[in-house]
């Protein structure tokens, strides 16, 4: 999740000045993040709004109070329609490996909204941990830096001994070169959607044959790369409709966006507004 780039692909990992890790607390008016991964391991807090994340299909609706995990490599998307005030983490794929060991072998989750009381107790001692993270962070006291620090340990450590799991030697995490051919196809489509981008052109930036190029996108991403490429035109135009006064066939022609049919009716189903009417919700 991010709000300074709206198209994210492969996101490298991000520090904050003066800490090993990514910490934010941010205001987010409003949002959609295409799909995309980073090898950190992101954890959000909600503290006021909803977040809508939607992972291998499955879409889950973060409310205030809800903290939830996206392992490393995971490929997923975010949302937040009427915004939402949060706090964001990320620990990087350096520190994770150096300090949990076997950490690719591990595939690190839990259910933000699990009714088991004993793993609700395990999630709340890790938001006391980012609660405190919090308020050094923005009080900076004397010697902040090094209680910071400890807490990130601590964190580390609740999230080996309680919510980590032996992951399959199948999984995509594993496989470097699928990773890597993926890192090249998503990377051109953010730097190129605002163009035609046929399936041959594509298949040819991962080296290999339209028909399998489209086999191996579905299976590793869970859609096709039509469906990938209009959500990201789509994560563009949804920027630019609050961003600019623009008429909306110029930014569909901008970001590449032909069919005016289909873009009413993504915007509709991921939305459950016309552009028009985001458009007035966001401009008062």
């Amino acid at each position: 999740m991010t709000t300074d780039n709206n198209t994210l692909k492969y996101e490298n990992d991000r520090i904050t000045d003066g800490f090993d890790i990514f910490f934010w607390v941010f205001n987010d008016e409003s949002s959609f993040v295409a799909s995309h991964w980073h090898q950190a391991i992101e954890m959000m807090y909600i503290m006021d709004g909803e977040v809508d994340v939607i992972i291998n299909a499955q879409e889950t609706k973060l409310l205030p109070g809800d903290l939830f995990l996206i392992d490393s490599s995971v490929i997923h998307s975010t949302k937040s329609i009427h915004g939402n005030h949060a706090i964001l983490i990320q620990l990087p794929y350096t520190l994770l490996k150096k300090y949990i060991p076997n950490f690719d072998d591990l595939n690190f989750a839990f259910d933000c909204h699990s009714n088991n009381p004993i793993l609700n107790t395990k999630i709340m001692r890790l938001i006391e941990v980012i609660k405190e993270m919090q308020i050094i962070f923005e009080i900076n006291p004397k010697g902040g830096i090094l209680r910071f620090n400890s807490l990130v340990f601590e964190m580390l450590y609740q999230l080996y001994h309680n919510f980590s799991t032996p992951i399959p030697d199948t999984d995509l995490r594993k496989d470097e070169k699928h990773f890597n051919r993926l890192k090249l196809v998503m990377n051109y489509t953010n730097d190129h959607y605002n163009r035609p981008l046929s399936l041959d052109e594509i298949a040819d930036v991962a080296c290999c044959q339209k028909e399998y190029f489209c086999h191996f996108f579905k299976k590793n991403m869970g859609k096709t790369y039509l469906e990938y490429l209009n959500e990201i035109r789509l994560s563009h135009i949804y920027k630019d409709l609050v961003s600019t006064d623009l008429p909306l066939k110029t930014i569909l022609a901008n970001n590449g966006f032909t069919n005016y049919k289909l873009f009413r009716q993504l915007f509709h189903d991921n939305f459950h507004m016309t552009p028009g009417e985001y458009r007035k919700i966001h401009s008062l």
